[in-house]
């Protein structure tokens, strides 16, 4: 039994990090994960005295990702000032002696994992508002009795989805997702809602969004399978795409 022990344990340790050499660099994954499922890694080459150890943008294409890179300078100072690392335009470093190497892969990989968790944090908080300004509205339309309040509802892959709001009518229902222009925002309504109207007996799928126009190309991954409208449209706009 402790034979298999030692080699289970073994064997996850070896998955859960891993290092790959590439010319005069070394490129090691740790097991941190950013919030949208990657791999935090580093990034170490030989520089005058030691090692240079990076993120190598990591942070940044995270950021980029989900269409908030605006929100990376500001971010990424705050943190580095905090953490005590360099940056210089898109990506974490120190520059250590060898001794000082493993407290440098450490401090870099978690600065990198911080700016895009609270960037995510920011993002989930903006959608957040403009679904409770969402919810208040559909209470002022529909009247609070037709809001159902357990939002969680299951899909057509039994996976559960919090939206927004549900609206119940006699014999329907309708789900309103809040969208903002955020590619994360829009893809992840984009999944839930193809999820949803693969149900036997559908809901009536609308989006709400601030403003078609900054949506761009991406407005026809939610108009493939719901009704979108502005929030700032008519009471009687959200009346029609609830029928």
């Amino acid at each position: 039994m402790i034979g298999e022990v030692t080699r289970a344990v073994e064997t996850a340790t070896k998955e859960l990090v891993s290092v790959r050499h590439w010319k005069d660099a070394s490129f090691i994954s740790l097991p941190l994960v950013y919030p949208g499922g990657t791999s935090v890694s580093v990034k170490i080459s030989p520089c005058a005295g030691g090692f240079r150890v990076s993120d190598n943008g990591g942070a940044y294409r995270e950021i980029e990702d989900v269409g908030a890179e605006r929100s990376f300078a500001r971010t990424a100072a705050t943190i580095a000032i905090n953490e005590d690392i360099e940056r210089t335009g898109e990506v974490f470093f120190v520059e250590v002696p060898e001794e000082h190497l493993y407290r440098a892969i450490c401090d870099v990989a978690a600065a990198s994992w911080r700016v895009v968790d609270r960037v995510y944090s920011r993002l989930s908080d903006d959608d957040e508002r403009v679904a409770e300004h969402l919810r208040e509205r559909l209470v002022h339309i529909f009247g609070d009795e037709a809001l159902v309040k357990d939002r969680k509802i299951l899909g057509a892959s039994t996976t559960e989805w919090e939206v927004s709001a549900v609206v119940k009518a006699p014999g329907k229902t309708a789900i309103f997702q809040a969208v903002s222009d955020h590619p994360n925002s829009i893809y992840r309504a984009s999944t839930g809602f193809h999820d949803l109207a693969g149900l036997i007996s559908p809901p009536i799928l609308i989006a709400v969004v601030r403003d078609k126009s900054t949506l761009g190309p991406r407005l026809s991954l939610l108009s493939q399978v719901a009704n979108v409208i502005q929030e700032d449209q008519p009471d009687e706009v959200f009346k029609r795409a609830a029928a």
